[in-house]
């Protein structure tokens, strides 16, 4: 078992429960994307970051895969940043106490950074997750 799982069941979804879930996950996608052009990324964290809303608690790896299978369109996806934000969302309001990363490779090339979700230290997700990526900030 992997040292992020949490003790909830990742019992398959139903194909309400799926239909629900990418739905949750749809709602989120616009606030994220309007909230990082309006606030500053600390504050708009914060702000994400309120827990507890009495939701049926999933465990980060579905949650994780959920995210990014339901915000990729073909081969297209949001920018980490948003997907990272998105599932920091899903999982702080199920109570968990995830940490949003973000970070440069080892010897970046360039400014462009890397955002992740870590739980107890380890990464995540949603996919690629850390990958290379060495932490610059993060966020709670």
């Amino acid at each position: 078992m992997s040292p992020w799982c949490s003790p909830v069941s990742e019992a398959p979804l139903s194909l309400p429960g799926k239909a629900g879930l990418a739905l949750r996950i749809w709602s989120l996608y616009p606030r994220v994307v309007v909230g990082l052009r309006r606030e500053q990324l600390p504050a708009f964290v914060a702000k994400l970051g309120a827990t507890g809303t009495g939701r049926a608690p999933r465990s980060p790896a579905q949650l994780s895969r959920a995210v990014d299978r339901s915000l990729r369109l073909g081969s297209r996806r949001p920018r980490c940043l948003v997907s990272a934000l998105v599932l920091y969302r899903l999982l702080r309001e199920q109570g968990d106490d995830v940490e949003l990363v973000i970070g440069l490779p080892a010897r970046p090339a360039d400014k462009d950074a890397h955002a992740w979700v870590e739980l107890d230290g380890a990464d995540i997700g949603p996919p690629p997750g850390k990958g290379p990526h060495e932490e610059l900030a993060r966020f709670k």
